[in-house]
């Protein structure tokens, strides 16, 4: 296989929750459903300008991706059926809903029974009762045979947990994989700055919850703190990406037909419209300046007395001085 190029494909910018952290506005976002045959045709005009050995993998995001009938989804999904070797599909869903039989024929067919879902235990859900679904809908999925990866955003709430709670939750819910995100500055965070920790007080979660897992070993794979603890060990930097080629591999489609780079920036970052060229896309200043800033290490950064293991990761945060 060669490159991989990552196609977001927000399928609503509109949602059923209305998270403190959420970059698309929660249940203001943008309620336009996309158009599966304009965002197919765009997204062939993009392949054409890569080699027979890229692969090119999907995810249904919004917003909530599944507000959105099945049979759109199902729709587009089939506009790429002569291209199976080089495509793959998966999703992102809040799962705060009511599973249809539908809905996970769908996910069970074009997912290859995978899906990726978040806890946010303090921002996300306005009750129990919404809580309680949630896990509902994991259990039911994990019953059908599901991989479910699970993403965890590390708030200022979540950095004053303790680390063996945040590790027996984790364990409870028995999912596949879990990484730990940073927040970023968009939609609804604008109005919430309380929920954003301070660079200090997360490096000494990082560590004590670091520890934890070490001692404790539980029944969950954390790869982010995996990924960690392989860049110490083998002195690997590049291990992931670091979030410094994002714009370069990754093209987020709105539901409007904005297109950006990194889907948690692409509503407020727009490079150009589906109604242009993917050529005009590709070289948009928006993109190129986006690029131009993912690969320039400010002086604050390559000082940094750990940069040797983030490698730059903190280059769209506010700096912080220690």
């Amino acid at each position: 296989m060669g490159q991989m190029k990552t196609i977001y494909v927000k399928t609503t910018g509109t949602c059923n929750l209305n998270c403190d952290h959420c970059f698309t506005n929660g249940k203001k976002g943008d309620k336009t459903q996309f158009d599966p045959e304009v965002t197919a045709a765009w997204i062939k005009d993009f392949m054409s300008h890569y080699d027979d050995q890229t692969h090119y993998h999907f995810e249904f995001h919004g917003g909530e991706p599944f507000l959105v009938p099945v049979a759109k989804l199902e729709h587009f999904a089939s506009l790429f059926d002569g291209r199976p070797e080089s495509t793959s599909m998966c999703g992102n869903s809040n799962l705060t809903f009511k599973l249809t039989d539908e809905i996970i024929e769908f996910m069970e067919r074009r997912f290859d029974k995978r899906i990726g879902t978040s806890w946010d235990h303090w921002i996300r859900w306005d009750n129990e009762k919404q809580f309680a679904l949630w896990r509902k809908n994991l259990q039911l999925l994990k019953a059908r045979g599901f991989y479910i990866g699970l993403k965890v955003s590390v708030s200022k709430q979540m950095v004053a947990a303790d680390p063996d709670w945040v590790l027996d939750q984790l364990e409870s819910f028995e999912v596949d994989s879990i990484s730990l995100e940073r927040l970023t500055i968009g939609g609804n965070s604008h109005w919430h700055p309380d929920i954003f920790p301070d660079n200090t007080a997360q490096d000494e979660w990082y560590l004590a919850l670091l520890k934890r897992y070490q001692e404790r070993k539980p029944k969950c794979t954390i790869s982010t703190l995996d990924t960690l603890v392989r860049k110490i060990r083998d002195n690997v930097v590049k291990a992931d990406t670091n979030c410094r080629n994002c714009e370069q591999n990754l093209v987020t489609i709105n539901s409007n037909g904005t297109l950006g780079g990194c889907p948690n920036m692409a509503i407020e970052h727009r490079h150009a419209t589906i109604e242009e060229s993917a050529q005009e896309f590709l070289i948009s200043d928006g993109r190129v300046n986006e690029i131009a800033a993912e690969l320039d290490f400010k002086p604050n950064c390559t000082y940094c007395d750990v940069f040797d293991l983030c490698g730059g990761d903190c280059h769209r945060l506010p700096w912080q001085k220690r």
